[in-house]
């Protein structure tokens, strides 16, 4: 370990004790770091200079709430972080680099409350090679059944790299954001693979492991593998990205009622599904007709005389365009509908029939945007020719209910039992 002076190393101890409840780290790779600690108004602020790839080990990490730990990368871009004990490490402050920062906890639970942001972020109860960590050519993360695991209620972002999640036990809490510039992995289990490139960079190889995601997971490219069950109520988001979710063979991969999986998702093992599935975009195709019900409140005329006595709701049947903002609602697996309130800003596609009060009509209206807040209904026309005109009146007024078929736009979503 190298500090600045006999004199300075004391006074770093005390306050480092002290903001990190933690033993001062044991350096594994002498000669490439220096640190120091100073108070801050909210705890401490520890600020680790590295010039090359290096390994710390930590009995025991506690980084308190207001408290800060900084890896700054002068030359190199790894440090990877072994925790010991059988106590549970907590991260409750910041962790912040412009490298790649690691956490493997082979023996303890892991619980970040915190922030962790840097260039890439891997967090495990599990335990790895570090030199085949930091070389970039794949690794294997292993550890022995238990009862361990590894806990994010905080926020844990990768903002040049990826996001990588490891253990038996892996739970997102509800509060938790995981955020990465490129991919999103998430392993269960105790016999972890992670490779660099392919179209399948995880793979859990025990049958053993649990995910439970109540948070918000986003990613250019999310995997999710664990050997017994996958269990989703948050929001998993790849946006046009690949969503791949696997268990193994005896395993369950369930997106509860509150689970919302935005990407193109693939499913392997047994997939049960009551949340929402989102397919994104893919351009102006023309899709098959959905059924839609247009809900028109009681209007009047300017001289206050009533056009319709009531509300009134008509079923109608229209062509949906797939490039519309409309076009993200529920799109699931088993084809169930979910209600979607439509942007009467953006028009009303045309071509509708209904019937209304009795008699056939048609709704006129276009797909172009419009820049006015204040959003124009559609010309109500009976086939007659005579018009009945229908007052401006806010966005909030109308529910465009739409069921979608959720393979309308072929290929985006495919679901493999074992």
């Amino acid at each position: 370990m190298k500090l600045s002076s006999t004199p300075v190393r004391i006074a770093i101890l005390g306050i480092f004790a002290a903001g990190l409840h933690a033993k001062e780290p044991v350096l594994k790779t002498p000669g490439t770091a220096t640190w120091m600690t100073e108070a801050t108004s909210t705890g401490t602020r520890t600020v680790f200079t590295l010039t090359k790839n290096t390994v710390f080990d930590w009995d025991q990490l506690n980084l308190k709430s207001g408290s800060e730990l900084v890896f700054d990368f002068k030359e190199g871009e790894t440090v990877v972080n072994f925790l010991g004990g059988t106590q549970t490490h907590f991260i409750d402050g910041a962790v912040m680099s412009n490298g790649n920062v690691a956490f493997f906890s082979p023996t303890a639970s892991l619980a970040v409350n915190g922030s962790i942001i840097a260039k890439g972020v891997t967090l495990a109860t599990l335990n790895a090679d570090a030199d085949k960590f930091s070389n970039g050519n794949g690794y294997e993360m292993s550890g022995l059944e238990g009862y361990k695991s590894l806990t994010i209620n905080g926020r844990v972002e990768a903002t040049g790299g990826d996001v990588v999640l490891g253990g038996q036990r892996v739970i997102l809490r509800d509060t938790a954001r995981i955020q990465a510039s490129q991919d999103v992995l998430i392993a269960g289990g105790i016999d972890v693979s992670v490779s660099t490139s392919g179209d399948r960079r995880l793979k859990e190889n025990s049958g053993l492991g649990f995910v439970l995601h109540l948070g918000e997971t986003r990613g250019s490219r999310i995997e999710v593998a664990a050997g017994k069950e996958i269990r989703n109520q948050g929001r998993i988001d790849a946006d046009k990205g690949r969503i791949f979710l696997e268990v193994g063979a005896d395993g369950m991969i369930t997106n509860e009622s509150s689970g919302v999986i935005v990407g193109n998702a693939v499913f392997t093992g047994n997939f049960e599904n009551s949340g929402v599935i989102l397919v994104p975009d893919e351009g102006d195709m023309a899709p098959p007709i959905g059924e839609s019900t247009l809900t028109i409140p009681q209007l009047s005329r300017p001289d206050g005389t009533q056009v319709i006595s009531g509300p009134r709701t008509f079923s109608v049947t229209t062509p949906m365009s797939a490039s519309s903002d409309a076009g993200r609602d529920s799109n699931t697996g088993d084809g169930a509908s979910v209600a979607n309130v439509a942007s009467l800003g953006r028009g009303i596609s045309s071509g509708r029939t209904a019937r209304l009060n009795g008699e056939t009509t048609v709704a006129k209206a276009t797909n172009t945007r419009r820049s006015s807040s204040a959003p124009v209904m559609p010309q109500i026309t009976r086939l007659s020719g005579t018009e009945k005109p229908l007052a401006q009146r806010g966005a909030g007024k109308l529910m465009l209910q739409r069921s979608s078929f959720f393979g309308m736009r072929g290929g985006n979503t495919a679901i493999a039992k074992r």
